[in-house]
């Protein structure tokens, strides 16, 4: 019995960390899908300046942002359904 009980108070610390440590993570992955969500709505207005070669995008930029749009979309389709929230 007395085994059980010493054991307890060492395993308590562990529970909590490992509960604040969930909570941290949950809450970061919210927050990456949250910015991928707004960066996936607004990078469409950047297509314009980026096909007539205009503020510096030239080469592969548009492409690059594309693969970034389509990234973020991904990365973002989750945001704000009810599985997704804590």
């Amino acid at each position: 019995m007395s085994s059980k009980t010493s054991s307890s108070p060492i395993r308590a610390p562990m529970r909590i960390g490992a509960s604040v440590s969930s909570a941290c993570w949950n809450r970061a992955v919210a927050s990456v899908r949250a910015v991928a969500f707004w960066a996936a709505i607004l990078l469409p207005v950047a297509y314009v300046p980026a096909a007539y070669g205009a503020m510096g995008f030239d080469g592969w930029s548009p492409l690059a942002l594309i693969a970034l749009h389509a990234a973020c979309v991904v990365v973002g389709h989750n945001h704000g359904s009810a599985g997704s929230q804590s």
